[in-house]
């Protein structure tokens, strides 16, 4: 973290640099000075051009635009490697310049020797610019694609060719013929502007042709010198040339972009040409190389040229093929990134483009159905025949479904064996929807040859019809969805959606659960456990609720299913158990020897941290292991033995008390209750109601007391909403009861005034009234306001 505090910093500081008054004021005095002199190699003078403009005038400005180039990479550390070589470049031309001019402005042609200190700092230009050139690209683009690097030839090899055929021929016929070093010296220039305009338009290309003013300042500045230098070379050549033309300003103009361009910095990276304007680019380059082809039939042109534009086009038909094969492999991506494999339907990315638009584009008076066709048991199939006799259900199933309906509908495989099936419907009715969708199930669901004899499938298919049931893809999917839950859980072939069904709400609730616990919705409420023979509260249960602001509160048993189906039960479980221990802790230290009791999953059951995780929270709040008590799911004892009693033995290592909830509820198993490490037995209402009017389950409770007194485990009796109820419990010699008889839920505000009263005895034990009050839950659980009947 400390090397990224110090890295990232650089670019705000090198804005900083680049945008203070004192560089803004040397930048804008460079390019007034190089452009007032530029401009002064246009006006005539009448003959008489002031001598200082093009001896110390001249020098200072040149000095002036060096010191702004070098400036650049001294300041600033972004890119510094390649604006050193730029500004180097510049520096160099310069001082070659102002040694020309120091000492051979007055002498003539012939007396000026060739090659001089000056031509050895002129050609350095060239070298320093190239390497600033491409290093500066690299760094703008990291990785560079073949089809960049195709375009950068074809640009740049176009460039030289129409360079070379303009210029090359005349220029290195007037440089030959005299001594070895000056003839190098003379054509290493036009080379050198033909590889400094190669190199540019090569740049250029490989940023994409960026709107980036540091880019076409550089590549402004390249081409003018390349103008004035081709000049220069034709003036030599004709005995022209004249201190204080246009040329010198051309090439003061090519110095003073350069520096220019080092000077500017985008806090933001601009776009790049992209699209028919990137193809539009080497296109017009070509065409430029064809045109040097045709005239060089026509006149005599250096082989140079020939080649170059040869290569060039050589190399846009490369680029051709290239975008040919780039667009067939995107085309066949699209299509591969849209199909499902084994199915050869399209795959949820085509339902989601296609369901929005079509629900836009309803004509009035239609309808659009989304069937959600499944293939039952296909797990089962699966795990008896492979997963190749599966693999081929789905492609057939696929290929029939292909066959079966119209061009314009849209058919999908969701996941796993859920087919999706859009289509619009004219017009129609639930019903008859309903029917054609039956007659398209008996035609998917043929035997299938998928082992060694055929297999007949079986499927089912909910179907929801929009504008209807749902206005929205999202809701219309999940309407769907429910309707094909209902025809599974029917055994019905088709179930178009019933709004008037929704009775469960479950899955309708499961986003906000997930924003429940950032959004403080969940509280814990607790319902104390009594001992039968004293009527005095030995514990207190914590149950987790939810608050939700449409629905209200929904309670413990439906929010542990809603946090199963969405993966929240670790997060929650822990939420409850931190939250009961704070709370165990306090009254404990104010006095009231309480335990806490909280329910746990077979899946927390099965959780390798949750024990640690428990004891460091004891250890936290500062309260002795035994007070708590986690009552755990008699769906435990379905769980493979072995594993159950290694599990729950880490609990009790930490001297955690285990309860074992809801006995009764199912077959329970007699065998495993003995083998269970469990310390306290929790029965069931629906185990223990029947006995008030039943002598034999009376004995069958009976007998599963003793069984529990006899193994150690006092049992509790949960629900006891009647007095019938809790006087047989109490005959039947259990040890205490849970329920609305002995007390509500109560919230933790209501918990402190409760321990606080002087007997705590709830109002149904008062002999006074005779009566109990009991609260009945809505249905489902839901919509509870756990106020009612709380204890006062």
């Amino acid at each position: 973290m400390r090397t990224s505090r110090v890295a990232d910093p650089a670019p705000d500081t090198d804005l900083t640099v680049l945008g203070s008054p004192v560089y803004r004021a040397a930048k804008i005095s460079v390019g007034t000075l190089g452009v007032a002199y530029a401009l002064s190699t246009l006006i005539p003078f009448d003959g008489q051009r002031p001598a200082f403009l093009d001896t110390w005038f001249y020098s200072a400005v040149l000095v002036a635009t060096s010191l702004l180039a070098l400036a650049r990479p001294i300041l600033v550390r972004h890119n510094r490697p390649a604006w050193t070589c730029v500004g180097a470049g510049i520096a160099s031309w310069a001082a070659g310049d102002i040694y020309w001019s120091a000492n051979f402005a007055s002498a003539e042609a012939s007396e000026i020797p060739v090659p001089s200190l000056a031509d050895v700092f002129y050609v350095g230009l060239y070298p320093l610019a190239y390497v600033g050139f491409i290093v500066l690209a690299r760094a703008t683009v990291r990785r560079l694609p073949a089809s960049v690097w195709l375009d950068g030839v074809v640009t740049s090899l176009a460039v030289g060719a129409v360079f070379s055929a303009v210029t090359l021929t005349d220029l290195l016929s007037s440089s030959t013929g005299g001594a070895l070093g000056e003839t190098v010296t003379n054509l290493s220039y036009p080379i050198g502007d033909l590889v400094l305009m190669v190199v540019a338009v090569a740049a250029l290309a490989m940023v994409r042709w960026r709107t980036d003013p540091v880019w076409w300042l550089l590549g402004l500045g390249a081409a003018a010198f390349a103008v004035a230098d081709t000049a220069y070379l034709f003036g030599l050549a004709g005995d022209t040339y004249e201190d204080g033309t246009w040329i010198d300003g051309t090439w003061m103009i090519g110095l003073v972009l350069m520096a220019l361009a080092g000077s500017l910095f985008r806090r933001r990276p601009v776009d790049e040409v992209k699209g028919f304007a990137a193809l539009l680019v080497p296109i017009l380059f070509s065409l430029c190389a064809l045109a040097v082809l045709i005239v060089g039939t026509l006149v005599p042109l250096h082989p140079v040229s020939i080649v170059m534009a040869s290569g060039c086009l050589v190399a846009a038909g490369v680029r051709t093929a290239l975008t040919f094969e780039q667009t067939r492999e995107l085309t066949r991506t699209r299509v591969e990134a849209a199909t499902d494999e084994l199915s050869g339907l399209g795959n949820r990315r085509v339902l989601d483009s296609a369901l929005p638009g079509m629900l836009g584009s309803l004509p009035p008076g239609a309808a659009l159905p989304l069937t959600i066709v499944s293939v039952d048991h296909l797990r089962e199939m699966n795990r008896t025949l492979g997963y190749t006799a599966g693999d081929m259900i789905l492609h057939t199933v696929g290929s029939r479904l292909r066959a079966a309906l119209p061009g314009d509908a849209v058919a999908v495989r969701l996941g796993g064996a859920e087919i999706a099936i859009l289509r619009t419907v004219a017009a129609g009715t639930p019903e008859s929807i309903g029917r054609d969708t039956a007659l398209l199930l008996r035609s998917l669901g043929g035997p299938v040859t998928a082992g060694p004899v055929p297999v007949q499938i079986e499927l089912s298919a909910g179907v929801a019809i929009a504008p209807g049931h749902a206005t929205s893809s999202a809701e219309l999917i999940h309407c769907a969805a429910d309707a094909l839950h209902e025809a599974k859980a029917n055994r019905s072939e088709v179930e178009i959606y019933d709004p008037s069904l929704r009775g469960d709400l479950s899955s309708h609730l499961l986003p906000d659960l997930l924003r429940a616990v950032e959004n403080e919705q969940l509280f814990v409420y607790y319902q104390p456990k009594v001992e039968l023979t004293t009527r005095r509260p030995v514990a207190l249960e914590a149950l987790l609720r939810w608050r939700h602001p449409v629905y209200g509160w929904i309670e413990a048993e439906p929010l542990q299913r809603l946090a199963a189906q969405v993966g929240l039960t670790r997060q929650l479980t822990r939420v409850l158990l931190l939250s009961a221990m704070q709370s165990c802790a306090t009254w404990r230290r104010k006095g009231y020897d309480l335990g806490v009791a909280a329910d746990i999953s077979v899946a927390d059951v099965l959780d390798s941290h949750l024990p640690y995780d428990v004891a460091k929270m004891i250890n936290k709040v500062g309260m002795p292991p035994a007070a708590l008590t986690l009552e755990i799911a008699e769906e435990v004892l379905l769980v493979d033995a072995r594993r159950t009693a290694t599990a729950l033995g880490q609990f009790r290592h930490f001297g955690v008390r285990l309860c074992l909830d809801h006995y009764g509820r199912s077959a329970p198993s007699l065998t495993r209750l003995r083998s269970m490490p469990v310390d306290e037995l929790k029965l069931d209402p629906s185990f223990v109601e029947p006995m008030v009017n039943s002598t034999q389950d009376a004995v069958v409770v009976r007998s599963t007391v003793e069984l529990a007194r006899s193994l150690g485990m006092p049992t509790i009796v949960e629900g006891v909403a009647s007095p019938d109820l809790r006087d047989a419990v109490a005959l039947a010699g259990c040890f205490g009861v849970q329920g609305g008889l002995s007390g509500e839920p109560m919230s933790a505000d209501s918990l402190q005034s409760w321990l606080a009263s002087p007997h705590r005895v709830p109002v149904e034990y008062q002999p006074a009234t005779g009566q109990h009050h009991h609260t009945q839950a809505g249905p489902g659980g839901w919509g509870v306001d756990p106020a009612a009947g709380r204890h006062r």
